[in-house]
């Protein structure tokens, strides 16, 4: 057996998984793009808001509508014309570093929620970033930070520019969690965040959608182990679940773009609470309002198998793949419907999903990797021992997925069994 880290990670563990789901879902879209509300008390003279011309607002309306909906080059180009409209602006930069990610975190099929629960994704291993994707998200980012802070210097009281900054922050440190998978700074650069925002609040306690950054700071910080959460107190980190998620339903209720955002994470939260019905009461809103989004309605298929409804489960997870528009995603369409199914103990039919996940055109790498992973776990829990070994063996052979290779190298030296991960 490959001697690794027990599963009590231990605090430096606890505080890294802390920070990557953190930075997974400080920057959504709509996040970034709270107004001032009406009857704020700041003056407007000299504030960004006044470059923001009803075209402007459009442009930026139907790029988000094009970020949830997956449609990538639809948001991209409106964004970049919010730039044109708009050059001294923060948002369209940011918009379309927000883009980036997306795009990329899609096309490694690391949008499913369920990825950042599991241990696998904060092992201690190498990424391997794309030097050209990573130089494009850093140059729009850059070109945000910078335009908000020549805002602020302009004047300090600006309360959408100090947003926009503590924006760029977040999406940092969504981007270091979720790409670079450097944890500890994405924590750092989410608590800059978090402190910018708060500063908002102080300028202008109605600006809601701020809480969506600190609403899940909190919760995420106030979710930590006992012992790690006194070492995170040490640091400056403090948190509250409960807090967290009040906060949070604040935005649902009165965030002028950030609700959707905080629905979305409101759903990872309920998972992780079982709050169930309440999960699959948003993604019931989400999947209706972005029909073109796929995820959403996987995501509910998979609550609805947790709240026992399986047939509506499965009838969701058929429909996806039936449906021409979703082709391309079908790797990952049947790698979630594999996990479901083995979730409920149907793991010869979880078996036939997990395989059809290599066999669909243009499978991204690392899915197949894990999909043939966890094809071989599946066939030791069917005891067909000689089937799984050809499965570790083949992930052995390609290239390391977090920990696939620790994990396939355990498979070959003693059979897999329910709760081993």
């Amino acid at each position: 057996m490959r001697a690794r880290l027990s599963p009590c990670f231990g605090s430096r563990s606890a505080v890294r998984a802390a920070g990557a789901t953190l930075s997974i879902l400080l920057a959504m879209p709509g996040a970034f793009a709270a107004e001032a509300p009406k009857g704020s008390g700041l003056q407007p003279q000299a504030r960004i808001a006044a470059w923001e011309t009803a075209e402007y607002t459009r442009l930026r309306l139907e790029g988000f509508d094009g970020l949830y909906n997956m449609d990538y080059p639809a948001a991209r180009d409106r964004f970049q014309r919010m730039c044109t409209l708009a050059p001294d602006h923060p948002a369209g930069h940011l918009y379309l570093a927000t883009t980036v990610w997306l795009n990329l975190l899609n096309s490694q099929r690391r949008l499913a929620t369920n990825l950042y629960n599991s241990t696998s994704f904060y092992a201690e291993t190498k990424e391997k970033v794309d030097i050209a994707i990573d130089r494009e998200f850093r140059r729009y980012v850059g070109a945000a930070v910078k335009r908000a802070e020549e805002a602020i210097k302009r004047n300090a009281r600006d309360v959408e520019a100090i947003y926009y900054k503590g924006a760029a922050h977040g999406l940092l440190a969504t981007y270091e969690g979720t790409v670079a998978r450097s944890f500890i700074s994405a924590l750092r650069n989410g608590s800059k965040s978090v402190a910018l925002h708060r500063e908002v609040l102080k300028l202008d306690p109605e600006f809601a959608d701020a809480y969506i950054t600190i609403g899940t700071y909190d919760y995420i910080v106030g979710s930590l182990p006992f012992f790690v959460k006194i070492l995170a107190a040490i640091g400056g980190f403090h948190g509250s679940r409960e807090r967290g998620l009040s906060e949070l339903k604040t935005v649902t209720e009165r965030g002028r773009y950030a609700s959707d955002d905080a629905r979305v994470v409101l759903v990872t939260f309920y998972a992780r609470e079982k709050r169930w019905t309440d999960a699959l009461s948003l993604l019931e809103t989400l999947s209706a309002k972005f029909p073109s989004n796929y995820l959403f309605r996987i995501e509910k298929a998979g609550v609805l198998a947790r709240l026992g409804r399986h047939d509506r489960s499965y009838a969701i997870f058929d429909e996806v793949l039936r449906d021409p528009a979703h082709s391309n995603v079908a790797d990952m369409v049947h790698f979630e419907y594999a996990e479901t199914l083995a979730g409920q103990g149907r793991y010869q039919e979880a078996l036939d999903h997990f395989r059809a996940v290599p066999k669909q055109a243009g499978a991204a790498a690392e899915i197949v990797t894990r999909a043939h992973l966890r094809a071989g776990q599946t066939l030791d829990i069917l005891k067909r021992r000689l089937e799984a070994i050809a499965e570790y063996q083949i992930v052995l052979a390609r290239e390391n997925v977090f920990d696939s290779r620790d994990k396939a190298e355990d498979g070959l030296e003693r059979p897999f069994k329910p709760g081993d991960d």
